[in-house]
C-alpha cells in the first residue's frame, strides 16, 4: 500500500463501516483494527518531501476533515493531526498496540460529546465610531498638535486601539461568562481579523446542544444587532484531543537514555527524576558563565520530553521489529481559558 495518510483514531468492536466518501483516492478510507480500536487510514499519494501547493494543501485538509466527522456520526473519535503520516499499514497497528492505554482512556472520556465553535464578528467602522467618542480618545485627539507629527498621530493611534481592545475584551466576557457554564473545557482560538471579537471551541455533552444553542440566541438578543454570531458544529473535538504522532528512532532513545542513565522498561516518575538529577548535576559542575551550560541544558530537557513520551505508550517498551511512537493527545486541561482572562494571551490552537 506504501505510506498512509492517518485521519482518526476510534473504538471498534467489529461494526465500524469505513466505505468512500467520494471518486479520489483521497476520498476512499480504510481501517486497520485491533483489540478494539481502529486506525482510520488512506493512501498518501506524492508522499514526500516536497510542499504541496497551497489549493492542494486545501483539498486535502478539506478530505481530512470530511473522514474524520464521517466517522464521529457513529461513534467518539480522536482526530489525528493533519498530515501525519506513516510507512504501512503495519506501523498504524503498531501505533494502536503502543498508544492502546491512552486512546481507550481518551475516547471514554469523550464519549457523547462533541466541539461546538462559536465565531463572533462586529461592524468595525461602528466599533471606531463609538470608541472615538470615548473621552480618553478625545483627550488624545485634542492634545495632537497642529500640524500633527507622526508620533502624535502613531500615538493617538495607540489610544484608539487600547480602547478598541478594552472593548471587545468586555464584549468578549459576557459572551463566554453565559456560554461557559454548559461547557466541559473552553479553547481561545486567534482573532485572525479585527472583525472579530470572539473565536471559541467549547466541548459539550451532545444531550445539551439545544440548550447550547439557546443561550447562542440569548446573547444575539443582548447585544441587539451589535454583533452578529455563527455556530459551527457539532463536529470532532480538534480543539480538545488531537492526536500527536512523531517517530521515535531507537539511536535516539539510547541517546536519550544515556544522557539520563535510564535504562529499559522505563517509567513516567524515573524520567522526572532523572530529569532533577541530571539538571542538579550540570548545575553543580558547569561554571554559569560557561556558555554551553543552556545548550547541554536544552539538551537534558529534550532527552526528558523523549523519554516521557515514551514512558506514556507501551509501559516505556518497544516490541521487538515494532516502531516506536511519541504519542501525545492535546487535551482540554492543557488549553481551558478562564474567561476573567480572556483579556489578557489565551493559548492559539493551531
Amino acid at each position: 500500500m506504501g505510506p498512509i495518510h492517518v485521519y482518526c483514531i476510534a473504538e471498534d468492536s467489529g461494526t465500524l463501516a469505513i466505505g468512500p466518501l467520494g471518486t479520489s483516492p483521497l476520498e476512499s478510507p480504510t481501517k486497520v483494527a485491533a483489540d478494539g480500536l481502529a486506525c482510520v487510514i488512506g493512501p498518501c499519494p506524492g508522499a514526500d518531501a516536497s510542499p504541496l501547493p497551497k489549493d492542494e494543501l486545501v483539498r486535502r485538509l478539506l478530505v481530512h476533515q470530511r473522514v474524520v466527522e464521517h466517522v464521529m456520526r457513529a461513534r467518539a473519535v480522536l482526530p489525528v493531526k493533519f498530515g501525519t503520516v506513516l510507512r504501512s499499514s503495519q506501523e498504524a497497528l503498531d501505533l494502536l498496540a503502543q498508544g492502546r492505554q491512552q486512546f481507550l482512556g481518551a475516547l471514554e472520556s469523550l464519549s457523547d460529546k462533541v466541539e461546538i465553535e462559536v465565531a463572533a464578528t462586529w461592524d468595525l467602522d461602528l466599533a471606531l465610531r463609538e470608541t472615538g467618542a470615548e473621552e480618553e480618545v478625545m483627550r488624545a485627539r485634542q492634545a495632537l498638535s497642529q500640524p500633527p507629527t507622526l508620533e502624535d498621530k502613531l500615538r493617538l493611534g495607540q489610544v484608539v486601539k487600547a480602547c478598541l481592545d478594552r472593548r471587545r475584551n468586555s464584549f468578549r466576557l459576557r459572551m463566554v461568562s453565559l456560554l461557559q457554564p454548559l461547557a466541559l473545557g473552553v479553547v481561545q482560538h486567534a482573532l485572525l481579523t479585527d472583525r472579530l471579537v470572539m473565536n471559541v471551541a467549547f466541548l459539550l455533552e451532545r444531550a445539551i446542544l439545544l440548550q447550547f444553542e439557546e443561550r447562542v440566541r440569548r446573547l444575539d438578543a443582548m447585544f441587539d444587532g451589535q454583533i452578529t454570531f455563527r455556530v459551527i458544529g457539532p463536529l470532532p473535538p480538534y480543539s480538545f484531543s488531537t492526536v500527536e504522532v512523531t517517530h521515535i528512532a531507537q539511536d535516539e532513545l539510547e541517546r536519550a537514555r544515556c544522557l539520563l542513565g535510564i535504562g529499559q522498561g522505563i517509567s513516567e516518575a524515573e524520567v522526572r527524576l532523572a530529569y532533577r538529577r541530571a539538571s542538579a548535576r550540570l548545575l553543580r559542575e558547569l561554571d554559569p558563565r560557561d556558555r554551553t551550560v543552556a545548550d547541554r541544558m536544552a539538551q537534558v530537557r529534550r532527552a526528558s520530553d523523549l523519554l516521557l513520551a515514551q514512558a506514556r505508550t507501551d509501559g516505556g517498551h518497544c516490541g521487538e521489529g515494532r516502531q516506536s511512537f511519541a504519542i501525545r493527545i492535546r487535551g482540554a486541561q492543557e488549553e481551558d481559558v478562564d474567561p476573567a482572562r480572556f483579556g489578557q494571551a489565551a493559548p492559539i490552537v493551531a
